[in-house]
């Protein structure tokens, strides 16, 4: 097991953009799988479950695939959480069609929260991060990880990161010129640890929870910084490698499925 196997920040504090090299997808599928492979190891021996976020998009639903073919003849033991502010939300109806997809169907948690519980959370929230804007997004994260640990869970798998990595937001997408483009994914992974690192372990330390972040292990990173910023996104599609290889194992509808997170899991959809 990697000692690194924690230490996110050994990862996002590499260059989000290095040297250009030759790369496969086959290279990408192989650390993926080697740093999804050693954060489920790590969750099953501390809790005796792989703990995982699911929101039922492209990120989450392609660890959750891994994990399962790791987990092999364990599967039983993956738990799944997914929070919407109804049942007819995106992320509870693409969460369902993963799970359904993969077979694990029987331990995933839905949590469909009222406007009394979210304003609970913001509360306790602003306690935790006074000097912080707090949002219905920062709400959802943490009422699943409530859950999580009202389920004697210590350990949990989440996947932030790849979007900064391989270009998930239309921020990444926008820019016309390399040069721009390159500044973008730049900028915004600058933003990562203060805007969302930082955030999701003080929510996870107030519940006494480690998170387990595999698409920013170091080898993850220093592989994807060499892929050239033109092959990882452009205007029509985001994250083109992880979506090349997602199709070996998801349905389409998750891997068109378009962006989404948990920042938006208690958005009301019109």
């Amino acid at each position: 097991m990697p000692k690194s196997v924690y230490n996110w920040l050994d990862g996002a504090l590499l260059p989000v953009i290095a040297e250009e090299m030759t790369w496969y997808p086959q290279g990408l599928r192989n650390v993926l799988m080697e740093a999804i492979s050693n954060c489920s190891e790590e969750c099953l021996g501390k809790n005796g479950a792989i703990v995982t976020t699911l929101s039922g998009g492209l990120d989450s639903s392609f660890c959750l695939s891994r994990i399962k073919e790791w987990a092999g003849n364990a599967s039983l033991f993956i738990q799944t959480f997914t929070i919407g502010e109804s049942g007819s939300h995106p992320d509870i109806v693409y969460a369902r069609l993963a799970v359904k997809a993969l077979g694990l169907e029987d331990n995933h948690t839905e949590i469909i929260p009222n406007e009394k519980e979210i304003t609970w959370a913001m509360r306790e929230l602003a306690k935790i991060r006074p000097s912080e804007k707090i949002t219905r997004g920062d709400a959802a994260v943490f009422l699943v990880l409530k859950r999580i640990a009202e389920r004697n869970f210590t350990h949990f798998i989440a996947h932030d990161g790849i979007d900064e990595l391989l270009g998930g937001y239309w921020a990444h997408r926008e820019p016309r010129t390399k040069k721009n483009r390159k500044f973008a994914f730049q900028r915004l992974w600058a933003e990562l640890i203060p805007k969302h690192l930082i955030p999701l372990e003080k929510s996870a330390r107030h519940f006494g929870l480690q998170v387990l972040l595999p698409y920013l292990q170091k080898e993850v990173v220093e592989f994807i910084s060499h892929i050239p910023v033109g092959m990882r996104t452009n205007r029509r599609m985001s994250k083109i490698p992880l979506r090349t290889i997602a199709r070996k194992y998801l349905p389409k509808e998750i891997i068109q499925r378009p962006k989404k997170g948990f920042c938006d899991a208690l958005n009301k959809v019109s």
